[in-house]
């Protein structure tokens, strides 16, 4: 049998452990809040970089203005480039869709006249294969009679 001493230290031992967890909890709550507050400012549209870095990304982008030789503005802003984006991406499509056009002519002379030539070459090879089919179609018919 326990001592009254024994359930004393224990009971306090206890007391200890929950008045720590109570304190964790607590300092949980207390970082749950400000990463809720940090959340919600960093999804409000007000957020913008530190200026050090807004300086910084300036500075590089003169340089790289400068290295490449391009004079175009450097101080666009999201809707700009969303746009320009916007762009970009019609102009790829568009450009993939010429492409496609494009192989269609592929094996064709350079030369406009000859590549004409060609391809009424081809129309009438295509003509003669075209008889060729049905009178195998045909035969195949009257041999089934």
């Amino acid at each position: 049998m326990t001592t009254p001493n024994v359930k004393t230290k224990q009971l306090n031992g206890e007391d200890d452990q929950l008045q720590r967890i109570e304190t964790l909890h607590q300092q949980l709550k207390v970082e749950q809040a400000r990463a809720q507050e940090l959340l919600a400012k960093l999804k409000s549209e007000d957020v913008q970089p530190p200026k050090s870095l807004l300086k910084e990304y300036h500075k590089q982008a003169k340089r790289l203005g400068k290295e490449i030789g391009g004079k175009k503005r450097m101080d666009i802003g999201m809707s700009e480039m969303k746009a320009e984006e916007r762009e970009i991406r019609e102009l790829e499509a568009r450009v993939s869709g010429l492409e496609g056009k494009v192989r269609g002519f592929e094996g064709l002379p350079p030369d406009r006249e000859l590549a004409l030539t060609e391809v009424e070459k081809m129309r009438k090879e295509l003509v003669v294969l075209a008889r060729r089919r049905d009178e195998m179609f045909e035969g195949l018919v009257e041999g089934d009679k």
